[in-house]
């Protein structure tokens, strides 16, 4: 009995690390992505239905933004003091019932208060929740995990996407979103029973650690307390940092791509299809960038891809000199490995870079990101704007881009060693 009790929980050892990224990232994708990036499919029917502008309507992106913020820097103590599966649970009840509302309201004022009830549920379902429980869950092939999270969401938007689109058309607005509640409720459910914030939690050891280099991992969440103003003030803290604001930047210029090809002279179609590239491409890129980042790690890959996504831009530069529009959707590919890189490269680059002050640098990082990245598309619209030229605006993305291979090799090659 001994013995068939060791081959349960060796089997379960092995299985149940890869259940979390799963369930981490449908939770994720329920909890996050529907609120955030797959909510823009609604913003034309509120406008309409509200009988608002779509300025109004958009500040739900602002307090959605606000109320992550505020929720990150604390979600860490959260994690110590409650069962994650109650905490999960408890997102997607509560998530579940913000949906439905949704369906039902009728005043711009009910859309924002229930932005910062989502927010709080994004926060406790979110990116950093899923980096944390990761670095917690693995000591061998974190990068690879941190990737596969995010390629569950990749799915996700792949298929919800057109699907939602659809539905909206087909049988309107509200019918979608109670559609959606369902859908949260259903899936969410099993998704938050199986979330445990460490392996201990459940008797079990971190993804491929052996017997005898148990103990000499990072505990995550176990860590021994340290002052928040030391973790702030490091240099490792003050490099992640710019390298997520960087990105976040300039990740988010694709979402300028439809407005481009119009101003330029290309077309909505192109627009349309730069965006469908973006989307297709990533089915491929994000396993490469998995099985890279993993096989070599942060310090060799991460370099890499970074240029290989700088290349979006020289790319878009050409295109609009020569009007060329295969130049425009060649970048695309680039743009798409700005994604990646924004989301399981942040968690690789983070890991690699705090160290054992990842569980609380990485969420005080992303509560000042989110906060940043809130006003990341306005503020490169006002570049073409106050340029009334393109280039301008892709010269500030290799600018960031040259910023970010400069904290890669100053993280890696001094703090790190350090």
């Amino acid at each position: 009995m001994f013995i068939g009790k060791n081959i349960r929980e060796s089997k379960l050892a092995r299985i149940y690390p890869w259940l979390i990224v799963l369930a981490s990232g449908l939770l994720m994708s329920l909890l996050e992505y529907t609120y955030t990036l797959l909510f823009s499919l609604f913003l034309n029917p509120l406008v309409e239905s509200l009988n608002s502008r779509m300025s109004i309507v958009a500040l739900y992106y602002t307090l959605i933004s606000f109320s992550i913020s505020a929720m990150l820097p604390i979600i860490n103590r959260v994690i110590d003091r409650i069962s994650l599966s109650k905490i999960t649970l408890t997102a997607v009840i509560v998530g579940t019932i913000s949906i439905w509302l949704f369906s039902k309201i009728n005043r711009i004022w009910e859309l924002y208060l229930l932005a910062i009830v989502v927010g709080i549920c994004s926060a406790t379902c979110g990116t950093v929740v899923q980096g944390i429980v990761l670095n917690n869950w693995f000591a061998k092939r974190k990068n690879f995990a941190f990737t596969m999270g995010s390629f569950v969401s990749t799915i996700y938007l792949l298929i919800m996407t057109p699907l939602i689109t659809y539905l909206i058309n087909i049988c309107g607005w509200r019918q979608t979103m109670l559609i959606l509640a369902w859908m949260t409720l259903i899936l969410g459910v099993p998704c938050a029973l199986l979330m445990k914030a460490s392996p201990q939690m459940i008797g079990l050891k971190p993804y491929g650690l052996s017997d005898d280099e148990t103990g000499k991992t990072d505990k995550g969440y176990l860590a021994k307390k340290v002052d928040p103003k030391k973790i702030i003030f490091s240099r490792s803290f003050i490099i992640t940092l710019i390298f997520f604001i960087a990105i976040t930047f300039a990740s988010n210029m694709s979402q300028l791509f439809p407005t481009y090809a119009v101003k330029v002279g290309f077309g909505a179609t192109v627009g349309g299809l730069m965006e469908t590239i973006m989307t297709g491409v990533d089915i491929l890129i994000t396993p490469l960038f998995a099985i890279t980042t993993e096989k070599f790690g942060g310090k060799k890959a991460l370099p890499v891809w970074t240029f290989l996504g700088l290349c979006t831009f020289p790319l878009l530069i050409l295109a609009t000199n020569k009007h060329v529009e295969a130049f425009a959707l060649i970048s695309a590919i680039g743009a798409d490995i700005l994604t990646d890189i924004y989301g399981p490269g942040e968690q690789i680059f983070a890991k690699d870079i705090l160290g054992t002050n990842f569980t609380k640098g990485y969420s005080y990082i992303n509560s000042i990101t989110y906060l940043v990245g809130a006003f990341a598309v306005p503020a490169v619209s006002l570049v073409y704007e106050l340029s009334l030229n393109w280039n301008f605006v892709f010269m500030l993305g290799i600018g960031l881009l040259v910023l970010m291979l400069i904290m890669l090799a100053y993280g890696y090659c001094k703090v790190k060693n350090k």
